[in-house]
């Protein structure tokens, strides 16, 4: 079988097994006439291992407290949002190799008792300190150029550019430009009140998908109050059309939780990246605060652009979505109906089709946390866009 039937047979397998593992989880979540999941029951369920503030690494067991008489229909372990494994009956545990890296992670478990209740447990293993202080020496700076005439400043060098943190001019050590593929991250709620507008969506992120240049990489991911990666650092455009098809509305909404996830996909790689995170509506489930989770965007060193749209637009919802934008570099859309998204999307990919990334290493000896940026570019009437500042990750 030569590669372009193994891609085609993956491009026809993608669909189902997506649609087949959104299935399996929705079968274990009973849902009324709304079609939304039921709402939790009493915490019962507890995770027993790892412990609370612990480094994981390598083998390690994940091991759930469920009481004894419980009548558990499913348990389900997630790792960062991926499904590690399933349970129908005890042990309640499985094995997971954590790596070598000991960086922090996220571990959810999702338990449907036989009653249709649902308990949900989790819990953040700790980062090794020392690898939070070599992750800061090189800071990264998406930065948009735009001229007198409002387009997009292209072909601009190096030598162009100024950068002071904290009113010091920092060495540029390396500049990108629009030459360099772009890393895309798209989050797409997909909670229970996304049922009527989800097809219009769904056609919307698939018109988005597709004007993106060969060689450019998406990952898809759809969250409710849990997050899904439906395909990562994917080049192969009909594929990438595949996988939006396993958006499929159900259960609440952890904003924040998939935010901070969506950022920590690409929060280790270096180049051209953006991150779009599209909701209809407020935080209701996640576990990460909003202020934790503007501080981890602050830290992120990757441009986020937010999408609001839908019935739960209230101004809590519009301010948080403004405020993760306008911390990046970013910006904050909010479009009125579903026929209106392209022209977000529009924009959005513009902007990050034209950004320009520069880094340095920061001359800074002082402990404190928030440094003042600022991006120059020496072209005539040329604006820069760029974050106003970083925080430094606790170490």
């Amino acid at each position: 079988m030569g590669m372009h039937d193994t891609r085609r047979d993956r491009l026809h397998a993608a669909p189902m097994l997506i649609v087949s593992a959104i299935s399996a989880l929705l079968s274990i979540v009973p849902c009324g006439a709304s079609g939304q999941a039921p709402a939790f029951g009493e915490a019962s369920v507890a995770i027993r291992t790892p412990a609370p503030r612990t480094i994981a690494a390598g083998d390690t067991l994940i091991d759930i407290a469920v009481p004894p008489d419980a009548k558990v229909a499913r348990l389900v372990i997630f790792v960062d949002g991926r499904e590690l494994c399933s349970r129908e009956r005890p042990p309640w545990s499985c094995r997971w190799d954590a790596g070598k890296d000991m960086k922090e992670r996220h571990l959810r478990v999702v338990v449907t008792f036989a009653d249709g209740r649902r308990n949900v447990a989790n819990r953040r293993t700790q980062a090794l300190e020392v690898a939070e202080s070599v992750h800061v020496a090189a800071v990264q700076v998406p930065a948009l150029v735009t001229g007198r005439d409002g387009r997009f400043a292209r072909g601009l060098h190096q030598a162009d550019f100024t950068l002071l943190e904290d009113d010091r001019v920092q060495h540029i050590d390396t500049l990108i430009d629009d030459s360099l593929p772009l890393e895309l991250i798209v989050a797409v709620d997909m909670s229970g009140s996304m049922e009527d507008a989800m097809p219009q969506v769904r056609d919307a992120v698939k018109r988005l998908l597709a004007r993106l240049r060969p060689g450019d990489t998406t990952t898809l991911v759809g969250f409710n109050d849990t997050m899904f990666v439906l395909v990562e650092s994917e080049t192969d455009p009909e594929l990438r059309e595949a996988a939006v098809e396993g958006l499929l509305p159900w259960g609440g909404t952890a904003l924040y939780d998939a935010t901070v996830s969506a950022v920590e996909l690409v929060r280790e790689q270096r180049g051209r990246r953006g991150v779009i995170v599209f909701s209809d509506g407020d935080d209701r489930h996640s576990v990460v605060r909003k202020e934790e989770a503007l501080a981890r965007i602050q830290e992120g060193q990757v441009v986020v652009y937010t999408v609001g749209f839908g019935r739960g637009r209230s101004a809590r919802f519009r301010e948080t979505l403004t405020a993760f934008a306008h911390a990046s570099g970013g910006r904050a859309f909010f479009p009125e109906r579903s026929n209106a998204l392209d022209a977000a999307f529009d924009s959005i990919l513009d902007e990050l089709s034209h950004q320009y990334v520069l880094s340095y290493v920061s001359d800074a000896t002082d402990a404190r946390d928030w440094r003042r940026l600022e991006v120059k570019a020496r072209c005539e009437g040329c604006k820069v866009r760029a974050r106003e500042g970083y925080r430094v990750p606790d170490r």
